[in-house]
């Protein structure tokens, strides 16, 4: 009897053993997400949006880190979707680009997407078709890590978005056009006598031989700015709790200066992945990053949570706590006029910018790519400039306690004691103001947070930069940092072994403002070859920024090392600002077979050509898919015009024109009499080779009432002189040849003056000036004198 006891008991322990080491099933989660067309409201205007499950931003979607997501994406639009995961380390095919891991979700019909969570942190899902992000079609992730770990009293999404009631295929081919409405729109606009009101006519000239066009750091007037959905919102709290908030910069092209009213904020994960906490005051947030910070709520009132739009357009808030309103600190809208600087005309198109703006030829080829400052100014330091005295609000959230325990923050560092009875200080400040055209205008919660402010005000510099005094240079003045990448630092070394073989690719990021295209390489995507590596080596991007403009990289389907001065801990993240005139480096493990979309995240930017294909050798592609694939490559046309009906005359021109290619049919006919009419079309196709030269070819057709003089084929080029002169010339088939200028000079954002003169070898000269006064985006007020037919006004219009 014994004996079958103790057997009894062995089984009984073997059971149990068993039992015991047998891994817990990984629960299955489902969602089902609804994507449709319908009617929102965001400014008081209802306007057509895309919504998902009804709202604009689609629900949070919870996990947790070994759970298997199970997600039925339901199209109810008349167009296609897609959902892409950012940030999620899921299988190719489950990745959600079209035409590059999957065909896109047809209208009608479901697609289930399913892959295991293998990490924990805040990312967020968007889709990946056409500019569906722009219309609402996102939302927030949320993974809790597998171990328990140290919580706060309260834990919360922020997620930040921008919004435009115009219909975002209208605000591309605005931009495509060149117009510089947007900028007036928001108060970006530069203009001679507003250079001449800041004493910087010098900077605006030198920018103007130097052939670039009047600066900017953001693309679009925007109507509101949203946190959660919402111009401002509430998030509860109770005096001295520990909040963490998971702020995801959700936006289709805003970058985002953060702060908070009541202390400092202190960061402790970034895109997804721990960092050793830092404390910042105010630092900004790219496009399609996350950053987890940790704030204290003061002891009483409520404080400001503050995004503001990178250009200073409106900001979003979220008011933490209850009680009398604590206001975040203004942040200083940017010098423009400064923003080229010294830059020399080498640095801007040499093939690495030199000097403090990035790194040498010699410093690549060497590899020096661990050292502080050698990320050009988009790495810079901004630890002194940051610390802001006036900003100083007290105590470190990571060092105070969390709930009743005593612990290491949940970036994971050991070793720290929490203390909650740790004092905080906090300055409260009114709202300041700002000055507009010479009179203070006081900020209000719901001015601030509209961008399109200016474009019906008259005055004379009321759109201008200038127009504000409450100017700091951008990236250089401690009230406006860039991204903390310098001092961010992994938990966790992140180096690679030194067996491993490494794959360098240089890439140049490039732009022409003017005709709004964008490149890789001096490439579109339409045109470009797949970036090859091959699966178990490093594979190291050396990026060089040739524009004046922040570009946020995004890698689908791997974290990489941005080689930022920490050595082997150099943080990991999946999204990467590159800085004007900069040089930024990234390297990753090529573990993750399959095509991946690499690209600006920069909506607009990507549309119009900033992106590529990441190929490992040795991948097949599904035949289904390979089917579609060419679709990825297609180059969109948009088509514009202007014609200007004026009492002597009228001329103007239709454009059709996709990345290279552009058809124009053009017109001028002028009388001096009612019975007397002379007129001029030209149609030509021109080859777009750089922002600077491009060549033509077409036909010159010449008449008198209704009788056709003369037809002419004609072939020359188009060359961009220093002060932005434009200039054209062409030889006919007739022997004889062509020279045109001509040239637009702001005085103010709304008024300009304009010239032309023109030299034919059959009609010799011809000239005309005149000054325009804009007053909407589709109508100007014109005033011309033109050597053959005269004095004459009447209205511009653009379509």
């Amino acid at each position: 009897m014994m004996w079958l006891v103790r057997n009894i008991k062995i089984v009984c322990l073997t059971f149990a053993i068993l039992f015991t080491c047998t891994p817990a099933k990984a629960s299955s989660v489902e969602y089902q997400l609804t994507i449709v067309q319908q009617e929102v409201n965001i400014t008081g205007k209802p306007v057509y949006g895309m919504t998902i499950n009804g709202a604009i931003p689609g629900p949070t979607l919870h996990f947790k880190e070994g759970d298997i997501a199970r997600i039925h994406v339901h199209n109810k639009m008349s167009v296609e979707t897609s959902i892409h995961w950012h940030g999620l380390l899921v299988p190719n095919h489950m990745d959600g680009v079209p035409y590059v891991t999957y065909p896109p979700i047809r209208p009608g019909t479901t697609f289930t997407y399913e892959f295991p969570i293998r990490q924990n942190g805040t990312y967020w899902y968007h889709s990946h078709t056409s500019l569906q992000e722009q219309s609402g079609v996102y939302g927030a992730i949320v993974i809790e890590p597998r171990q328990n770990s140290p919580k706060p009293d309260r834990d919360y999404v922020v997620l930040l978005s921008d919004w435009t009631d115009e219909d975002p295929h209208e605000v591309i081919r605005t931009l495509k056009r060149g117009s510089e409405w947007y900028a007036l729109e928001k108060g970006s606009s530069q203009s001679i006598l507003g250079a001449a009101r800041l004493g910087m006519l010098g900077d605006y000239f030198k920018r103007e031989l130097q052939r670039m066009p009047a600066m900017d750091i953001a693309d679009v007037a925007y109507d509101r700015f949203l946190a959660n959905g919402e111009p401002e919102s509430t998030l509860h709290a109770e005096p001295n709790e520990i909040i963490r908030l998971r702020i995801i910069d959700g936006s289709a092209t805003t970058y985002f200066h953060l702060e908070f009213a009541g202390g400092p904020m202190t960061i402790v994960a970034a895109d997804g992945l721990d960092v050793e906490p830092l404390k910042e005051n105010r630092f900004l947030i790219g496009v399609a990053e996350t950053y987890d910070v940790l704030v204290r709520v003061p002891a009483s009132g409520a404080y400001e949570f503050r995004a503001t739009a990178h250009d200073g357009s409106g900001y979003a808030s979220a008011w933490i706590g209850s009680g009398e309103h604590h206001r975040a600190q203004d942040v200083p809208r940017p010098n423009l006029y400064h923003t080229m600087g010294d830059i020399s005309l080498k640095q801007i198109f040499s093939l690495t910018p030199a000097g403090t703006m990035g790194m040498s030829d010699r410093e690549i080829e060497a590899g020096k790519f661990d050292q502080p400052g050698m990320m050009g100014m988009g790495s810079m330091d901004m630890g002194s400039m940051s610390s802001m005295e006036s900003m100083d609000h007290g105590a470190d959230p990571s060092k105070v306690k969390m709930g009743s325990m005593d612990h290491t923050s949940s970036a994971g560092t050991g070793g720290t004691s929490h203390d909650a009875s740790m004092p905080m200080e906090h300055h409260t400040s009114p709202a300041q103001g700002m000055e507009h055209g010479g009179h203070s205008m006081p900020i209000s919660p719901q001015t601030s947070r509209i961008g399109k402010h200016y474009g019906t005000d008259f005055r004379l510099l009321a759109a201008d930069v200038s127009a504000s005094k409450n100017l700091a240079v951008d990236g250089m003045d401690p009230s406006r940092p860039w991204p903390p990448y310098a001092k961010l630092r992994a938990t966790r070394p992140t180096a690679f072994s030194k067996d491993k073989p490494v794959r360098e690719i240089r890439l140049t990021l490039d732009g022409d403002m003017q005709r709004y295209v964008w490149f890789l390489n001096n490439k579109p995507l339409s045109e470009s070859d797949s970036i090859r590596i091959r699966e178990g080596e490093v594979a190291r991007f050396i990026m060089i920024n040739r524009t004046m403009m922040h570009h946020p990289m995004h890698l689908h389907g791997h974290f990489f090392r941005v080689i930022n001065g920490q050595g082997d801990y150099a943080p990991l993240k999946h999204t990467v600002n590159v800085a004007p005139m900069s040089t930024t480096v990234i390297e990753f493990d090529a573990n993750e077979s399959g095509d991946w979309f690499f690209h600006c995240h920069l909506l607009y930017h990507m549309e119009s050509g900033m992106a590529r294909v990441v190929n490992y050798e040795g991948f097949t592609l599904d035949p289904q898919l390979a089917a579609v694939r060419p679709n990825l490559y297609k180059d969109s046309w948009y088509y514009w015009g202007q014609a200007n009906a004026l009492s002597n005359m009228t001329e103007g021109f239709l454009m059709l024109s996709n990345t290279r290619n552009i058809l124009t049919a053009g017109w001028e006919a002028g009388w001096r009499e009612v019975d007397d009419t002379e007129w001029e079309g030209i149609f030509t196709y021109d080859r777009y080779i750089n922002r600077f030269f491009t060549i033509l070819a077409g036909a010159d057709l010449l008449g008198e009432g209704d009788d056709l003089d003369d037809t002419r084929g004609v072939f020359g080029f188009r060359y961009l002189l220093p002060l932005n002169l434009e200039s054209r010339v062409w030889i006919d088939t007739d022997g004889g040849a062509r020279f045109n200028l001509g040239k637009s000079l702001e005085l103010t954002p709304r008024l300009a003056l304009l010239g032309e003169a023109q030299y034919d070898t059959h009609d010799k000269w011809e000239g005309s000036a005149g000054v325009s006064y804009l007053v909407h985006k589709r109508l100007s007020f014109v005033v011309q004198w033109n050597s053959d037919y005269g004095l004459g006004g009447g209205l511009r219009i653009l379509f």
